[in-house]
């Protein structure tokens, strides 16, 4: 049964195998993979970050399957999601009925695992919210906002999505509950009016929008207590570089996608540290307030390689808590290593606090 009663029970990071996102960089988000890699990453998200937990996602199943046998070989506990961008809504149902079994699979063998039907249905699947292709989609909810690379696809009627969401999201939970016998839940946009009386935890996708006050974070939250369940931060974080946490989502937003290879716009400085005291701020908060569980955004983002150079630093703009170091930086498929950012290092002490005091109190 979920537990309302504790905070950050499941502490981790969300870890991507390959979703089919339109990167500019192949058709997987993650062109190059292997289990070792896998392996050696997943080590890290135990013996680095001192992580209990690994949200698991992705769209090719003999990637998540490899992962979530490493994972739970090594003792952490699983929230699978199975990602199929700019699926149909059918293709999209068919695609986790295939994750439900999966997850069932490894439920039977003594796994602690747990299903997230999907992360933000609005913007990933078609035909909830107007617009063709996901970056349309995602404009629509920053269609006021000074941007350079979504495009809106045009007004949106938020009742009518609403609407729409939540029957597409009956249909997931049942498909998830037919085929897996654990609890469930669904990772959802702020802007998302969710019906959580279909889930066991309320989920929560909590990187899209800045609020100047602490206050303005304890308010949002505090909306969802009226459901009486467990609230899990799915994913949050910020960006690599000084400020980037004002801009929300948008804090991506700083390459000139336009050019080949992307580069870096003039202005913005790389800070890890102010990446880290982001992380740890608001797990401190997450903390203090009762949150169930949370997984920090995210262990690694291959298709945004560290450079010395600013220009070159696409890592600026990723929210990975280690930076990717590419071989040879001009190839998207070249081999590479990772190092731990300074957030990597705060969370791990974060974490392990936490764990200490969960012993302490045994």
């Amino acid at each position: 049964m979920a537990q309302a009663n504790r905070s950050l029970v499941y502490r981790g990071v969300a870890y991507d195998t390959g979703s089919n996102h339109e990167t500019g960089q192949g058709s997987i988000s993650r062109t190059v993979w292997s289990n070792e890699i896998m392996r050696r990453e997943i080590d890290a998200v135990r013996d680095e970050l001192n992580a209990n937990s690994v949200t698991i996602y992705g769209t090719r199943f003999d990637r998540l399957r490899e992962t979530v046998e490493a994972a739970v070989s090594r003792g952490l506990h699983v929230w699978l999601q199975p990602r199929l961008m700019d699926g149909t809504q059918e293709q999209v149902l068919e695609h986790l009925q295939e994750a439900a079994k999966l997850a069932e699979s490894f439920r039977t063998r003594g796994a602690d695992i747990r299903l997230t039907v999907g992360s933000v249905h609005s913007v990933q699947t078609h035909g909830i919210m107007p617009g063709e292709h996901y970056h349309n989609r995602m404009g629509n909810v920053f269609a006021h906002a000074d941007h350079h690379f979504l495009r809106p696809a045009g007004p949106v009627d938020q009742e009518d999505v609403t609407t729409k969401l939540n029957a597409f999201l009956r249909r997931a939970a049942k498909v998830a509950r037919d085929h897996f016998g654990g609890e469930i839940t669904y990772s959802a946009g702020p802007f998302e009016e969710v019906d959580w009386s279909l889930f066991d935890y309320i989920g929560l996708t909590y990187y899209y929008f800045y609020h100047p006050t602490r206050e303005g974070y304890v308010q949002e939250l505090d909306a969802y207590r009226r459901w009486n369940k467990p609230i899990v931060i799915a994913e949050y974080g910020t960006f690599t570089y000084k400020d980037a946490h004002t801009k929300g989502l948008l804090g991506f937003d700083i390459v000139d996608r336009s050019e080949d290879p992307p580069t870096v716009f003039d202005g913005f400085v790389r800070d890890e540290q102010a990446q880290a005291d982001f992380h740890t701020g608001m797990l401190r908060m997450f903390d203090e307030i009762g949150i169930h569980s949370v997984a920090v955004t995210e262990f690694i983002h291959p298709t945004h390689p560290h450079s010395s150079d600013p220009k070159y630093d696409l890592d600026a703009a990723s929210m990975a808590i280690t930076k990717c170091i590419r071989d040879d930086y001009w190839d998207h498929d070249s081999t590479y290593r990772f190092e731990p950012k300074e957030s990597l290092r705060a969370i791990g002490r974060y974490y392990a606090d936490v764990a200490a005091r969960e012993r302490d109190a045994a």
